[in-house]
């Protein structure tokens, strides 16, 4: 079926979101109008994981660039529904079921067990900040808006390590890995909006 190859290189791409998954909102943060520079990059890319996975809602655009251009689009409403949208239409995923919509029929497929949760876990969810090293590259912009940039490394990680782009309310906006698939390079970027936006719903086909 043309929508599992489709359904994997998106569950790739959400590798790069965010870290855990707590039910616990996140609590309001003013707007700012600039990033700075944090004191310690580690424990900023390790509090913006941890936050994203406190979001109940997020819209996300995955855009791969290599042997095959892909670009996707996902909803996430907590605490277990997924719409990825592709070349092929709207799919769900609803808890441990994959409703697989072709030619005017729905069909349930499961899921493997700890895929979703690797979908929001690119970062272990053990890792100490020792096993973490993070260059701060400076005030960049992503998605739009203002952000600070970091590349993040760790002994789980691609070679080339994880571009994360975190904004002013702590939260990342984008992040990039870059990597090989037989021995070509490709290039995946993850965009984030919508943070808890509560009109983001997602029902059972």
């Amino acid at each position: 079926m043309r929508l599992l190859p489709a359904l994997a290189l998106s569950a790739a791409a959400l590798l790069l979101s965010g870290c855990g998954r707590s039910e616990t909102p996140v609590a309001a943060v003013p707007a700012a109008t600039a990033t700075t520079p944090a004191a310690d990059p580690v424990a900023t890319v390790l509090a913006a994981s941890q936050r994203f996975g406190q979001l109940r809602s997020f819209h996300a655009v995955m855009k791969m660039q290599g042997p095959r251009a892909l670009e996707a689009q996902m909803d996430y409403v907590a605490p277990d529904r997924y719409r990825l949208i592709t070349d092929d239409g709207p799919q769900t995923i609803i808890g441990g079921t994959f409703f697989l919509q072709r030619a005017g029929e729905v069909r349930q497929i499961p899921v493997p067990e700890g895929m979703l949760a690797q979908w929001r876990n690119p970062l272990p969810d053990d890792l100490e900040p020792a096993q973490l090293t993070v260059r701060d590259l400076g005030e960049d912009r992503a998605g739009g808006q203002r952000a600070h940039k970091y590349e993040v490394r760790h002994a789980t990680a691609a070679p080339d390590g994880l571009l994360y782009w975190v904004n002013a309310q702590g939260l990342p906006v984008q992040i990039e890995r870059k990597g090989e698939t037989n021995g070509q390079p490709f290039r995946i970027t993850v965009t984030y909006s919508r943070f808890d936006d509560a009109s983001l719903r997602i029902d059972v086909p």
